[in-house]
């Protein structure tokens, strides 16, 4: 398939899109690795594309017609010749490509090396390649930030690519094009001792700010090894949609072990007095966005 060759954003989008956003007809894609054949080594597939997801009222839209979202699956033959779920979910690439790392080792159930994702996202895949490369010598580094900086710096100008819109860094554009919640935000500046753990404190940014880090320089390598970088980042957001939980304010926070947002009366956020300790020191940017009333008038 020449659109999954190359990454050159010629997306694979063999789907029909349903009039809501974010859905399509269940479909599927077929990869046939038949030159892996024999092979029951390590193999990795590697997904790279993005998702054109749905919103909080498309959600409630596609509901009201009797629609779901299902997650992709992968699958492959079993010895009678069907295809059987290997894995429920492979997940997705949300937004902007990124690219899923999808372990097939162990997972064939015959001699067939055809896989098939089955979905009904709108998911557009730009490249797919099979890895079946050992690990050797594989060194891995934990670096924590030196510094974590949050700014305002405004909008980043958008550009579009068939379905897909992303944006170019190097231009940034100052004025009110989204919304802000109403409430209380991370002050600027400094915010390291907000990211050193999993623990429900958080760098609460505001629409249009950005988050810098800086990290120690690491030592060069000699010339047959190379370094690659993952950014670990554990966190939330929240859209404005009219029909999503709480979409005009900054609060309730979320926490990990909450069951659903805005959760229930029987959840707290689990507040200690550590906790109000660093959020009073922190949290103390205040916004308030103002939107002009809508007057209707009948004639």
């Amino acid at each position: 398939m020449p659109k999954i060759k190359n990454l050159d954003r010629e997306f694979y989008d063999n789907f029909k899109s349903l009039n809501i956003r974010g859905y399509a007809a269940p479909h599927n894609l077929t990869l046939n690795l038949d030159d892996k054949k024999g092979y029951n080594g390590r193999t990795l597939l590697l997904l790279t594309g993005w998702t054109d997801y749905a919103f909080s009222s498309d959600n409630l839209a596609a509901s009201q017609s009797g629609k779901s979202l299902f997650l992709p699956k992968l699958q492959v033959k079993n010895k009678k010749g069907e295809w059987q779920t290997v894995i429920e979910s492979i997940g997705i690439s949300i937004g902007r490509p990124q690219t899923l790392v999808v372990d097939l080792t162990g997972e064939f159930l015959s001699n067939s090396r055809e896989v098939r994702i089955v979905t009904n996202f709108k998911t557009y895949w730009d490249k797919i390649e099979v890895s079946t490369s050992e690990q050797k010598d594989v060194k891995t580094i934990e670096m924590q930030p030196v510094q974590a900086d949050l700014r305002e710096r405004g909008f980043s100008e958008e550009m579009k690519y068939g379905e897909m819109i992303t944006t170019n860094y190097d231009r940034v554009l100052n004025d009110k094009r989204w919304k802000y919640f109403s409430g209380t935000f991370t002050r600027l500046g400094a915010v390291n001792q907000l990211l050193e753990a999993i623990d429900d404190v958080f760098v609460i940014s505001k629409t249009g700010d950005e988050l810098v880090l800086s990290f120690e320089a690491l030592p060069e390598l000699p010339k047959n090894k190379k370094y690659t970088f993952l950014l670990f980042a554990d966190g939330y957001s929240k859209e404005m949609d009219i029909n999503s939980g709480s979409p005009d304010q900054v609060f309730p926070l979320p926490f990990k072990r909450m069951k659903k947002y805005p959760y229930a009366a029987d959840e707290q956020f689990p507040m200690t007095e550590e906790k109000r300790r660093i959020y009073d020191e922190y949290t103390t940017r205040p916004v308030r966005d103002v939107l002009p009333s809508i007057e209707l008038g009948v004639k």
